[in-house]
């Protein structure tokens, strides 16, 4: 009804707006469109669309609903769990979903605890409820694409075995329409969006391809190979490579820092060190925990392992988006080696070089569809909590340096807020670097450039096909221009694409800085005004 009045009032505005061409325009009679002949057509699949280049031909799944709706829902499949609990399984899996269950009821009883435990900290019962909260809501956001694979109310929808079948009803139907039309049924059902599609389907089978070379124990080979059969090669050479480790031994040496930071923080606070060495194992662990009764044990008990599972849950999250950007590093690092003779070799990847229009667009094709390979959406939904979660923490550090920067180091929150934002900010600078030499790669114009020398090469030496060089020439500077034009430098974050937001989010964190360093030192500093 609102949206009904807005557009209303929108025209009722806009009518003030229009001269009489315009009006006289509106009353013509432009709805003969469906008297007018048609006839039947075919999209030209052998060009391209500025969507392939910019990399949305080969689009990703996105959900039915606003990330508001679904952070809404999120929060309240977290507290109402139990009631939600068969959803989370169809999400997770039951024993992962059982585990959960357990640590909800261990919350549960932490907070009931909480108030008969004189020397607990509301960070132990809080923080793991906000984080929680925090990773019920992300994993809602990430899932959400399930239903928009398949139309609301179809039986796919319901099960798995339902899908499967009604994924081989629709094949057998896409059979009585291929004969027709000379596809496959599983060409037409790959994807219950056809139309994005379309271009992929027309090189699939034959059409586009490029003859390749590929080598056989140390022999050069040729081939004729299409953009997915590339890919594959790519992407088995992608998934050989081994990952570090590095990431994860810090995701779990922070988890435990996290983990034993509050007794470590009772015990440093009531431990006199002149007489550390007359103390007794057992008077330290009263020390850190308190008097050993059965509450006092049980509540640091179920705080320990919710902080344990819960903190390192976040940093597994964080650890697959770290290993997905570095997966993607390695997919343009290998498409920049698809030009080059002897790193191709050394890859053990196909080889072809840019010297027709067909091989150019082939080029085209698969570097954007190698952009979009593995998680996207789901990632970048992590990576967004981890930007904004570090933001929140910074903002909280600087609040309360600001207040009272003389006792700042005597609040446990303080120390827990300060070991939360270092690690983020560590993984945040990892992924801004992998991402930056992602773009690098995928936007070195020295392979075209490269090219367009080989090319002038080829026209020294065959003086007859000079014109039909010519021509792969100029497509290499238009492909160039193109490249340049579309391709914009890594965010790590959406809202950094706003300028204004942007520059209004550096000015507010720069200035609660100056503030802090202000105060510190005894004089005024603005950092906002410092330029790069």
């Amino acid at each position: 009804m609102t949206m009904a009045r807005i557009a209303w009032y929108q025209e009722k505005i806009g009518a003030y707006d229009q001269q009489v061409w315009e009006k006289s325009l509106e009353k013509a009679d432009l709805n003969d469109l469906d008297s007018k002949p048609k006839k039947t057509c075919h999209i030209k699949p052998d060009l391209i669309d500025v969507d392939l280049v910019r990399g949305s031909t080969f689009s990703k799944a996105k959900p039915e609903s606003p990330w508001t709706a679904l952070t809404r829902k999120g929060l309240v499949r977290v507290l109402l769990f139990p009631f939600f609990f068969h959803w989370w399984i169809q999400v997770t899996s039951k024993s992962i979903s059982s585990c959960i269950l357990v640590l909800y009821f261990m919350q549960v009883a932490a907070v009931l605890l909480y108030s008969e435990i004189p020397g607990a900290s509301a960070s132990e019962v809080f923080g793991p409820m906000c984080l929680m909260l925090l990773l019920g809501t992300v994993h809602c956001q990430i899932v959400s694409t399930e239903s928009s694979r398949w139309p609301s109310g179809s039986p796919a929808a319901s099960s798995p075995t339902r899908r499967r079948r009604w994924v081989f009803s629709l094949l057998g139907i896409a059979h009585s329409f291929s004969c027709t039309n000379k596809l496959s049924p599983l060409d037409l059902c790959m994807n219950l969006h056809l139309i994005q599609l379309s271009w992929l389907q027309a090189c699939h089978p034959s059409k586009d391809r490029v003859s390749a070379i590929i080598w056989e124990q140390g022999e050069c080979k040729k081939a004729d190979m299409s953009v997915l059969e590339i890919s594959g090669i790519i992407l088995t050479r992608v998934k050989l490579v081994e990952q570090g480790m590095g990431y994860l031994v810090l995701g779990g040496l922070m988890t435990a820092t996290l983990a034993l930071l509050p007794f470590a923080f009772r015990l440093a606070q009531r431990l006199d060190m002149s007489s550390l060495s007359s103390l007794s194992l057992k008077e330290l662990v009263k020390m850190a925990v308190g008097p050993p009764n059965v509450l006092t044990c049980t509540f640091f008990f179920i705080t320990t392992v919710q902080r344990v599972c819960l903190t390192g849950l976040f940093f597994f999250m964080m650890c697959v988006a770290e290993r997905t950007y570095k997966q993607r590093l390695l997919f343009a690092k290998f498409f920049s080696h698809l030009t080059s003779a002897r790193k191709a070799k050394k890859s053990e990847i196909p080889h072809f070089r840019l010297k027709k229009v067909q091989n150019i667009k082939m080029w085209l094709s698969l570097r954007s569809f190698l952009r979009r390979r593995g998680p996207q959406r789901s990632v970048d939904v992590i990576v967004s909590t981890i930007f904004l979660l570090a933001l929140s923490i910074s903002f909280i550090i600087c609040a309360q340096l600001l207040h009272s920067h003389k006792t700042f180091l005597e609040s446990m929150t303080n120390w827990e807020l300060m070991v939360w934002c270092s690690s983020l900010i560590l993984f945040l600078l990892r992924l801004a670097t992998l991402g930056s030499e992602t773009n690098c790669k995928y936007s070195n114009s020295s392979v075209l450039l490269t090219e367009q020398i080989n090319l002038y090469l080829k026209m020294e030496k065959k003086p007859n096909k000079k014109e039909a060089l010519s021509i792969v020439n100029n497509v290499l500077k238009l492909a160039t221009k193109l490249m340049k034009e579309l391709d914009t430098p890594f965010r790590l974050l959406g809202l950094t694409v706003n300028p204004l937001i942007y520059n209004i989010t550096k000015v507010v964190i720069l200035s609660a800085v100056s503030a802090v360093v202000s105060d510190l030192l005894g004089f005024n500093i603005r950092l906002w005004k410092i330029k790069p």
